[in-house]
């Protein structure tokens, strides 16, 4: 009797860890999914934010490249007092301006008008004007015809701009599928270790059940006392187990709040989901393709590789220019006999060649381009090689784990049937406490295995997710709502 009142106060000093930690899983708790988890973090994350930054920078390169076919004005005047042919000393005033624009065709126009003053101090010959007013205006045309045809500068730098803007984006994708795969990675851990605790509390609940039937027992005489000995050791584990891992679960959920911008302590309740639709191999490695941020980022350097290469074969080419130009002169001024005003048009075509003697540095040029473009296509396909590894092996591991959680569930459904099965036996004395233990750990073990396999499949189909592209909505990164003006 002694030893049963000693074991019954050890009992009740138990009691009040037995539900220490149910709050965890109360179902005021609210819930997130990982889809929900994910959305959050970038949404509150700085790194999205500053990709939007840097992706609004890249497309500032496309209004330099269209400054090309803008209209540019560049004018100068001047004085000056010098000797003319016949040793007689002028004044002249000169002023002129132009303005031009280059076309996307590679075409270029210009307006070009000057005006000057000459007063010499005497004339030679009195049919000269003096003091004399000159002005002229001439429209020339260029036509590209070697060199330059159809404007490679501004058609290959769009290319180009454009690459930017890819390769910044698959750099950003990059940056932040870092942060996705670790966000992913810390909510299965938080989520075993939830699901480890609900076993653990669910194992708490069936100890208590089996020592007080065994204190009842003991009470009418049908237990010994080292079955109440065994009970309460077991409840006790249980129970430190269970607290041990709600320090663990402390610190991972204090982390993942800080990436989601809420307070330490703020619970949630993890969504596993375990059951998805996975594409059939090929279409899942064609989608990895098109979408992993390493071949996109190679495909934008591609990209500009092949503008490389047609500037190096435009800069090697013979410059030939044909030049059309009209038009009008004006002269008026004082002459022996009066003034004069006299007005003419003019024009004319002109073709204008230029031809390099040494060709080697362009060929050098060409041929470092075109090995920039290899080295590149080797690198697109060392990643698809890679990916193919990667996605196949991700399939064959949910494949895999489908199989194991189904034989789990299987051995689980039957450990729950032992159990329930041994402690009605236990009741009518056919069954010992020992019996019940091992029954009771064999369910412990069968059920965080199920649990764990469960865990462990949606976390293969997240990570294929991440892999194909489609776990995080890449819209974000160009969302108007939030986007940087």
């Amino acid at each position: 009797m002694k030893h049963f009142f000693r074991h019954f106060f050890v009992v009740a000093g138990l009691i009040p860890l037995l539900f220490a930690g149910t709050n965890v899983y109360a179902d005021v708790s609210p819930k997130k999914s990982l889809q929900d988890v994910i959305h959050r973090v970038l949404k509150n994350y700085p790194s999205l934010k500053i990709a939007r930054i840097e992706i609004e920078r890249a497309r500032q390169e496309f209004s330099k490249i269209e400054s090309q076919l803008g209209w540019t004005a560049s004018a100068q005047t001047g004085v000056s007092r010098d000797v003319g042919m016949f040793n007689i000393p002028s004044e002249r005033f000169d002023l002129s301006a132009s303005i031009g624009s280059r076309q996307k065709s590679g075409h270029s126009i210009e307006v070009t008008g000057q005006y000057s003053y000459e007063d010499s101090e005497s004339v030679a010959v009195p049919s000269i004007v003096n003091p004399s007013e000159r002005t002229a205006l001439d429209l020339n045309y260029r036509i590209p015809l070697g060199q330059g045809e159809e404007n490679p500068d501004y058609q290959q730098g769009l290319i180009s701009a454009e690459a930017g803007v890819e390769s910044t984006k698959a750099a950003r994708i990059k940056q932040i599928d870092a942060l996705v795969r670790q966000t992913l990675s810390l909510y299965y851990d938080i989520a075993n270790t939830y699901m480890r605790i609900k076993d653990a509390n669910e194992a708490i609940r069936r100890a208590d059940r089996l020592r007080k039937f065994v204190k009842k027992n003991a009470g009418l005489g049908l237990s010994e006392s080292k079955d109440l000995l065994i009970v309460n050791a077991l409840l006790s584990a249980k129970v430190s187990d269970r607290d041990n891992l709600l320090i663990i679960w402390s610190q991972q959920r204090s982390e993942l709040n800080r990436l989601l911008g809420v307070e330490p302590t703020s619970d949630f309740k993890p969504v596993i989901v375990a059951d998805k639709t996975v594409p059939e191999r090929n279409a899942a490695l064609n989608q990895a393709y098109a979408q992993n941020p390493d071949i996109l980022l190679q495909q934008a350097q591609l990209s500009t590789a092949d503008v490389g290469i047609e500037l190096a074969n435009d800069a090697k080419k013979d410059r030939l220019d044909l030049v059309f130009s009209v038009g009008a002169r004006n002269t008026s001024g004082d002459v022996a006999t009066g003034s004069v005003s006299d007005s003419e048009w003019a024009g004319g075509a002109r073709l204008e060649y230029q031809f390099s003697l040494d060709q080697r540095g362009f060929d050098a040029g060409i041929f470092q381009a075109m090995l920039d473009k290899q080295a590149i296509e080797e690198e697109i396909e060392r990643i698809k090689h890679d990916l193919q590894y990667s996605v196949t092996g991700l399939l064959d591991q949910i494949n895999q784990n489908t199989i194991a959680a189904r034989s789990s569930k299987k051995r689980l459904d039957i450990e729950q049937k032992k159990v329930k099965e041994a402690f009605e036996r236990y009741k009518v004395g056919r069954a010992d406490t020992n019996e019940l233990i091992d029954n009771e750990n064999s369910l412990y073990i069968a059920s965080l295995l199920y649990e764990t396999r469960k865990i462990e499949l949606a976390r293969k189909y997240t990570e294929l997710e991440l892999l194909l592209g489609s776990l995080w909505d890449r819209q974000l990164l160009l969302d108007e709502n939030q986007a940087v003006n």
